[in-house]
C-alpha cells in the first residue's frame, strides 16, 4: 500500500498541474483582454478626434490644431500627394505619420504603423470624402509602454507564478489533511495486528499443547490461561474500537458537565486499595460526554493508582477559562523524555509492565483522544514527587468560584 508522503504528492502534483493548466489558460486570456481594452479604447478616441477633423475639413474650415488633447496627440492632415497640410503639435516635427489611403468606400480604417527602432502607432485613418483627392486625417498616439513592451505579460507571468505555488502549498496542506485519517487507520490496523499477534499466539501455543500432551497438562489450567488471554484480547479490541470511534470523529452527545460530581463519583466507585484524596473548589462545568470524560478519569485514577505508592491526590478547580483536573500520585514519577511517549499507542513503560501485566497500552492514548475531542489538552507537568497528569477543558460560564474544602476518599 502507498505510503501518505507518496499518495500526498502524487495527488498534489496532479491537482498542481491542473491548476497550472487553468492559470496558464487564464493568464493568456487576461492578457488579450488587457490588450484589447486598451488598444480600443484608443482607436475609440482616436475616431472621435479624426471625425471632428474631417468635418470641419469638408466644412472649409482648417482645424484648430492646439484643440488637440487628451491621449490622442498625433493628429495629420495629409493631402492626395502626401504633403502635411496640418498637424497638432506633437506631430508637427513628425514625418507623414502613415503612407496608408482609405478606400472610397471605406473611409474609415484602424491602423498600427510600426518602423524598425520606433515604437508603434495606433492611428485612426479617416478620409475627408469620396473624391479622388480627398485628404486623408490621421489621429492616434504611441503605443503604450504596458503593451508595446513584455512588461503586461511578465506582470501576468509573475502573479501567475506566485498563484501556482500558493496554490500547490494549499493543495499539499488540504490532501495531506484528508488523507490523514486514512493514514491514521492505517498505522493503527498495524500497530494493532502488532500487538494482537503476541496474546493470540500465546493461547495458540497453550491451545496445542494441551492437545498434544493431555497427560502432562492440566485442563483448569489450560482454560484459565485461555481465558486470560481471551480477556486481554477483548479489552485490545475494545480500546481499538473506541479509539477508531475518536479519531474518525464520530460526534458523541455532549451536555453540560458538573466535573466535580463526576470526579466524585468516579473516586467512589474506585474505593479500596490506594486512598484518594479529593481537593474541589467550588462549581466546575464543561461541555461534553459523559461517557467519555467518565473514561477519560477512571483511565487516570486506574493509572494512578497502579504507580502510587501510598496515595492519589486528585484536584479540580479552574483557572484562566478553563476546568482544570489534576491527578498526582507520589510513586516514582515519569522522566521528561517520556511524557510524550506514554500517550503513544501501545506505549507500556517497564515500571507499568511490572505493576500491570495485562494491559492495554491504550489507556492514556485514549484519554488524550477524548481530550482533544473536547477541544482541551491532557499532559504530565512537573510535580514535587510522582506523575502528574493535568486535564484542561473549555470553561462554562455557569461556573462560580467556591471555597477549597478537602474531602478524604479510601
Amino acid at each position: 500500500m502507498p505510503s501518505l508522503h507518496s499518495m500526498q504528492t502524487y495527488y498534489t502534483t496532479t491537482a498542481t498541474m491542473l491548476v497550472l493548466l487553468l492559470t496558464v489558460l487564464g493568464g493568456v486570456s487576461l492578457d488579450l483582454a488587457i490588450r484589447y481594452k486598451v488598444e480600443d479604447q484608443v482607436f475609440f478616441d482616436a475616431e472621435q478626434v479624426a471625425a471632428q477633423w474631417s468635418a470641419q475639413v469638408r466644412g472649409g474650415v482648417l482645424p484648430n490644431p492646439d484643440s488637440v488633447s487628451g491621449t490622442v496627440d498625433l493628429v495629420q492632415l495629409v493631402d492626395a500627394r502626401g504633403r502635411v497640410v496640418e498637424a497638432s503639435p506633437g506631430a508637427t516635427e513628425r514625418p507623414r505619420l502613415s503612407t496608408f489611403r482609405p478606400a472610397p468606400d471605406n473611409r474609415l480604417q484602424r491602423r498600427v504603423e510600426c518602423h524598425p527602432g520606433e515604437p508603434c502607432l495606433l492611428l485612426m485613418a479617416n478620409r475627408v470624402s469620396p473624391a479622388p483627392e480627398s485628404p486623408v486625417v490621421y489621429a492616434g498616439t504611441v503605443e503604450r509602454p504596458l503593451i508595446a513592451t513584455h512588461r503586461l505579460e511578465y506582470l501576468i507571468a509573475g502573479a501567475a507564478l506566485l498563484v501556482i505555488l500558493l496554490g500547490g502549498r494549499l493543495m499539499w496542506w488540504i490532501i495531506g489533511r484528508a488523507l490523514r485519517p486514512a493514514e491514521q487507520q492505517r498505522q493503527l490496523a498495524s500497530v494493532a495486528s502488532h500487538e494482537l499477534r503476541t496474546p493470540i499466539a500465546g493461547l495458540r501455543v497453550q491451545l496445542e499443547e494441551a492437545l498434544l500432551h493431555p497427560d502432562h497438562v492440566d485442563p483448569r489450567d489450560t482454560i484459565r490461561g485461555a481465558l486470560s488471554a481471551t480477556g486481554r484480547l477483548e479489552a485490545i479490541v475494545q480500546d481499538l474500537l473506541t479509539m477508531a470511534r475518536l479519531r474518525g470523529g464520530q460526534p458523541a452527545p455532549h451536555e453540560p458537565i458538573d466535573l466535580v460530581a463526576l470526579v466524585t463519583e468516579e473516586v467512589d466507585a474506585h474505593f479500596g486499595g490506594t486512598p484518594v484524596e479529593l481537593y474541589a473548589a467550588g462549581d466546575v462545568w464543561a461541555h461534553g460526554s459523559r461517557i467519555q470524560l467518565i473514561r477519560l478519569v477512571g483511565n487516570l485514577l486506574s493509572n494512578a493508582r497502579r504507580h502510587a505508592a501510598t496515595g492519589v491526590t486528585v484536584c479540580v478547580g479552574s483557572a484562566d477559562g478553563q476546568a482544570v483536573l489534576s491527578v498526582t500520585d507520589d510513586g516514582n514519577g515519569i522522566a521528561p523524555a517520556d511524557r510524550e511517549r506514554v500517550f503513544e499507542r501501545f506505549t507500556r513503560l517497564d515500571e507499568g509492565r511490572r505493576r500491570d501485566a495485562g494491559g492495554t497500552g491504550l489507556g492514556l492514548a485514549i484519554s488524550r483522544d477524548i481530550a482533544n475531542a473536547h477541544r482541551g489538552s491532557l499532559r504530565i507537568e512537573d510535580s514535587p514527587r510522582g506523575a502528574r497528569f493535568v486535564l484542561r477543558l473549555p470553561l462554562l460560564d455557569r461556573n462560580a468560584t467556591g471555597e477549597r474544602n478537602l474531602i478524604q476518599r479510601a
